[in-house]
């Protein structure tokens, strides 16, 4: 009679137990489903974005294009700008050069007339006297 008991006790338990995991099967297989579900949404959403998104790239690589040409336009100015710049200002500098030299050469004359003019103002003063 004990054994009948603890035979019963453990077809309980066992009849429980599958219980337990036929529950838990169910919720596995609707979190399974919901799943599935959210992926065939994903997919779906990304089938009808992938060409907006390959428009968009496309959009990127044009511009990307048109800022490579305006580099380029660029810097070829630039260099070309680099080059007449460099004429400019060794021009600019030769141009200064001779200006202080005319300001000296201009200085130095304006300095003897004036040394003349007094030594001549001098000896009109010391002739007259």
């Amino acid at each position: 009679m004990a054994q009948s008991i603890l035979l019963w006790i453990g077809v309980v338990a066992v009849f429980f137990i599958a219980l337990l995991l036929i529950g838990v099967l169910l919720r596995v297989s609707r979190v399974l489903r919901a799943l599935e579900e959210a992926l065939v949404a994903a997919t779906e959403e990304m089938r009808e974005t992938l060409p907006e998104v390959r428009e968009g790239l496309g959009n990127v690589n044009d511009i990307a294009a048109g800022v490579n040409v305006a580099l380029k336009v660029t810097g070829s100015g630039a260099q070309r700008f680099g080059g007449d710049a460099q004429l400019t200002l060794r021009r600019l500098r030769w141009g200064l050069l001779a200006a202080v030299y005319g300001v000296r050469v201009g200085a130095g004359s304006l300095a003897s007339a004036y040394t003349e003019l007094e030594e001549h103002e001098e000896g009109e003063a010391a002739g007259g006297e």
